[in-house]
């Protein structure tokens, strides 16, 4: 295993540093990433230009279960080797939120309104192990990573739009209840603009 890794790290308003850091230690509940796919979504177009410092983006994160702690494997369902669809929540997974499945609301993993939010893409690089986001050679994955076992027959760019096809179906299907002949005008060619065509 490497022992350093190779990231981009945003360090201001449009500014991308590459930067080395320790290969982190594997704890028994915990993994990491080789990453393949990070796509670009439309909010790291919006905050590549905020002033925010110290920040691997990339929160849409594909790539192969490079080292596994026991636990976490068992936890998972994983193995080292398995290619995954990474989610960029890390919820606390014992608030209501997160008893209800919607995990994305939880305040652990909420950068919006909790500034110790841990979440991929978002989350400082300062914060140990440094490795949270996929602009980076390799992602820490802890105990509470959503992670997706792919199936053989997906290939890892397939897989790379999966987040964009989500935020269409939920978009388009259960938030405007678009159904069997509705009329909508989709404004924009964007991941999401497409992702929520496909869905319709």
């Amino acid at each position: 295993m490497a022992e350093k890794v190779l990231a981009a790290v945003k360090t201001g308003p449009e500014v991308t540093e590459l930067r080395e850091f320790d290969m982190p230690d594997v704890p028994e509940d915990g993994a990491i990433l080789k990453m393949e796919i990070a796509g670009i979504c439309g909010s790291d177009v919006k905050n590549y230009k905020k002033p925010i410092e110290n920040v691997i983006m990339g929160h849409e994160n594909v790539g192969m279960v490079w080292k596994a702690g026991k636990k976490f494997a068992e936890r998972k369902g994983v193995k080292e080797g398995d290619r995954i669809l990474l989610e960029h929540y890390l919820p606390c997974m014992r608030c209501e939120w997160c008893h209800l499945g919607e995990y994305r609301h939880c305040h652990h993993t909420d950068w919006h309104t909790n500034p110790g939010a841990i979440r991929y893409g978002y989350t400082s690089a300062d914060t140990l192990p440094h490795l949270w986001g996929g602009f980076s050679q390799y992602l820490f994955m802890p105990w509470n990573a959503i992670v997706h076992k792919l199936p053989d027959n997906v290939t890892s760019e397939l897989a790379g739009i999966a987040t964009p096809l989500a935020n269409g179906i939920q978009w388009a299907l259960y938030e405007a209840g678009i159904g069997y002949g509705s009329v909508v005008l989709i404004q924009g060619p964007g991941q999401q603009g497409l992702a929520q065509i496909v869905s319709c």
